[in-house]
Formats: C-alpha cells, sequence, structure tokens
C-alpha cells in the first residue's frame, strides 16, 4: 500500500512529506529509506520505489525540508536535514533501516548514521559529497548545489516530465549548504571510522561533477565500505538505471 504522509511538526520544525510503501516493521529486512539529492524530491526514486516494491521490500521515500512537498526551512544546516531523517524513522516508528541516498541525501544520511550507528544496517550511498579535509579540497569547491552543464544537459528530460521537483524547492537553499561546505571538517571523517554499516559508494566516474578519488577516499574510511564506479554522471540512478539496480540489490541482499 502507497501512502503520503505529512508529518506535522511546530513551529519550530518544518513539515515533512514522506511516502510510505508496504512499512512492516516485525520483519528482520528493515526498510528502504530513500533520500534525494539537492532539487529533487521523492519523485526522482519512483522507478526504484517500484522495483523494490515489487521485490517485497518496504520502503520509505522522504521530500528533505524545502523540496517537493516538504516545507521551507529558516534554515539549511547540515545537521539539520539529518535530524530530519532521524524525526521520520520516529514518526513511523521504524527503529531501522537500510538507506539507500543521493548526493545531498546521501551526506545526510551519512549524518544521521554517524548520530545513530545502531539505525543503519547497510547503505548505499551514491556520490555522497564529502566535507573538505584540508586547503587543497576547499580550492576544488566540492559541493552537492553545484552540477556540472552535462548533467544539466542529461536533466532536461527529467525536468520536462516532472517539473515540479525544480518549480516546489527552495531557491535559498543552494548557497546556505554551499557555504557550509567553505571550511575544513577533520571531525566529519574521523567520525566516519564510527560506522560499521556495511557501505557502497557508487561514482558516477570522470563525467560527475564529484572527482571518483574523493568518493573512494570516503568508502575507504568506512570501516566496511566499498567502492564502486559506474560511469555515467552524479546522477547515477536516473542514467544507468540497470548498473544501478545491480550494485543495489546486491549490496542490500548480502
Amino acid at each position: 500500500m502507497v501512502r503520503v504522509k505529512v508529518i506535522r511538526r511546530g513551529r519550530e520544525h518544518p513539515d515533512l512529506a514522506v511516502t510510505a510503501v508496504n512499512i512492516v516493521r516485525t520483519s528482520d529486512v528493515p526498510p528502504v529509506l530513500l533520500v534525494h539529492g539537492m532539487g529533487g524530491d521523492h519523485t526522482s526514486w519512483k522507478r526504484v520505489i517500484r522495483t523494490l516494491g515489487g521485490a517485497g521490500r518496504s520502503v520509505i521515500a522522504v521530500d528533505l525540508r524545502g523540496h517537493g512537498r516538504s516545507q521551507h526551512a529558516e534554515r539549511y544546516a547540515l545537521d539539520d536535514f539529518a535530524g530530519d531523517l532521524s524525526a521520520v524513522l520516529d514518526e513511523l516508528a521504524v527503529p531501522r533501516v537500510d538507506v539507500v541516498a543521493h548526493s545531498l541525501g546521501a551526506h545526510s544520511a551519512l549524518r544521521m548514521a554517524m548520530a545513530q550507528p545502531e539505525r543503519v544496517r547497510r547503505m548505499v550511498l551514491e556520490e555522497p559529497p564529502p566535507m573538505p579535509e584540508n586547503d587543497d579540497d576547499l580550492a576544488e569547491r566540492i559541493v552537492p548545489a553545484f552540477t556540472g552543464l552535462g548533467d544539466r544537459f542529461r536533466g532536461i528530460r527529467a525536468l520536462v516530465t516532472n517539473p515540479l521537483p525544480y518549480v516546489r524547492y527552495d531557491r535559498a537553499l543552494p548557497d546556505e549548504v554551499a557555504g557550509q561546505f567553505d571550511r575544513t571538517e577533520c571531525e566529519w571523517w574521523t567520525r566516519l571510522s564510527g560506522l560499521t554499516a556495511p557501505a557502497v559508494v557508487v561514482s558516477g566516474g570522470d563525467r560527475s561533477f564529484l572527482p571518483p578519488r574523493h568518493l573512494r577516499r570516503v568508502a575507504q574510511a568506512l570501516p566496511n565500505g566499498e567502492f564502486v564506479t559506474i560511469d555515467s554522471s552524479h546522477s547515477v540512478h536516473r542514467d544507468r538505471p540497470t548498473e544501478f539496480d545491480q550494485v543495489l540489490h546486491r549490496h542490500l541482499n548480502s
């Protein structure tokens, strides 16, 4: 059963929209939490939701604050995105999940897992932008707010087919998020070592604006990390769906 729920949170926190499919809380196999990237919403995962639902998996797809049917917020701190994910799981009474997340969503899911590692069984992290570790990283401007020209062209068809995510998201969000990547955060890298959940980091290869070597470093920093390249773009699940699904199913069913 598919349902869309808007979680009302009062004046201090934005309301959050969630799509839930076949939620089962008694199974040994936890639901899959899907978290979209910058400028998207839960519909970015429409095909993946069908695939996972068809395989009998419970699915939770979130609209991050400032996106989709979730409310715009007064601020967009990276830890707030992570806190929102935890709040959704609390509201749905889901103690543990598998995570499949893209870009800003993958970064947010990592921060949630750092704060509550017991809530995550396995992770598929598609193009997660890392925090800058040193001055060289800062100079490269590795931020989730920017998608290269090639990615923009490849996304035109998706935009024409489904313009609502672009229309709905808060235009104040990219600059605020990008500004948080303007400083080094060595602690972020240290905290990765505490995440024991098996994780696969998926890179879109050299055509993505995120250099694969940085994503490889993320995978190497995770105690049970694996690095996979699918030569495509920043949006791997959109542009190479078959190959992405193969990685997803292999990892979640291991």
